[in-house]
């Protein structure tokens, strides 16, 4: 008479399952058992693997970040100089502006925008810095290493009624350097500040607005900046031309909110990232026309401005 035999796996004989899944050897050897009988299979349950959620973080293009910090404490007046903005004349007033000009009573300090080296501390009244000498009297230039330059940016600032620093010195962001004042040929106190790329001459300088912070208001809590170009049918930057930037609300121009800028003169040039005429920064939130005559077209767009971010903008003539 046959004799069934029924074998039921101990814990000794039944593999780690995780051990199994994992493609790990098992921390337990089971006895051997013999193929001549019978056996009743142990069923394995299948083992859920729950799928990975990826998180997708969106990232905002038009983010404006600035490479220097304000040459100026908040303590103090931080406004740019609208009706003299770098570039322009005031429409045939005055000479080209290299840089822009933050009006403070005199000895209000002055202040490093980042980490640099003194490249110059002194006066210019025997080596031109400027359009002439002693044109920007007590000044000093940093240098500066800055992501996205393969050569140096120079910050410059001038007029000041005292120099706190020394050539070759190194300079930490927010430091005091120096204070305004009124040196050279200036009309008041104020600081002249200018960015100059590559080298420390003149036709280097570019628009510092594009480098510097926005600055928002407990009025206007959200501002941006506008980058636009003006150009002629052949795609040439159209000189010293009124550009005026006017709200909308609810479709209808906002009277009374008209600002104005003027595009660079002619020996004033774009910085290479933007190809740029006109800047106007701490635009607060919001829809505006922008328009302007070149030569006989009249052209305009209309455009968005958002909080933290830049907004770019081309006005060119249709043929």
């Amino acid at each position: 008479m046959n004799t069934i035999v029924e074998l039921r796996p101990t814990s000794t004989q039944t593999m780690d399952l995780d051990s199994v899944l994992n493609d790990e050897p098992s921390q337990i050897t089971p006895h051997p058992i013999s193929t001549s009988l019978d056996e009743k299979s142990t069923q394995i349950q299948p083992v859920v693997t729950p799928s990975a959620t990826r998180e997708i973080k969106t990232v905002n293009v038009n983010l404006y970040t600035p490479l220097f910090d304000f040459p100026i404490s908040e303590d103090a007046s931080q406004e740019i100089e609208a009706s003299y903005r770098f570039g322009s004349t005031m429409f045939g007033e005055r000479i080209p502006h290299d840089g822009v000009e933050i009006l403070n009573p005199e000895g209000t300090p002055v202040l490093a925008v980042e980490d640099g080296k003194v490249y110059f501390s002194g006066n210019d009244r025997t080596f031109k810095r400027g359009r002439f000498t002693n044109f920007y009297g007590n000044i000093i230039i940093l240098e500066h290493e800055l992501p996205g330059y393969s050569v140096p940016v120079y910050s410059f600032y001038a007029h000041l009624s005292e120099i706190n620093v020394h050539n070759g010195e190194t300079i930490t962001r927010g430091q005091k350097i120096g204070s305004v004042g009124a040196t050279g040929k200036a009309f008041t106190n104020h600081l002249h500040f200018e960015v100059r790329i590559g080298d420390v001459l003149l036709q280097n300088a570019r628009n510092p607005e594009l480098f510097l912070p926005l600055l928002p208001t407990e009025d206007q809590p959200d501002v941006g900046i506008l980058i636009g170009s003006l150009t002629s049918q052949n795609g040439n930057p159209i000189r010293g031309v009124s550009v005026v930037v006017q709200k909308i609300e609810d479709g209808i121009l906002v009277p009374g909110t008209s600002i104005y800028a003027e595009t660079y003169a002619k020996t004033i040039s774009s910085e290479q990232n933007w190809g740029e005429n006109f800047v106007i920064s701490n635009l607060p939130e919001g829809e505006y026309r922008v328009s302007a005559f070149a030569y006989q077209y009249f052209v305009e767009r209309i455009i968005t401005i958002k909080g933290n971010e830049f907004t770019t903008v081309f006005l060119h003539p249709e043929d």
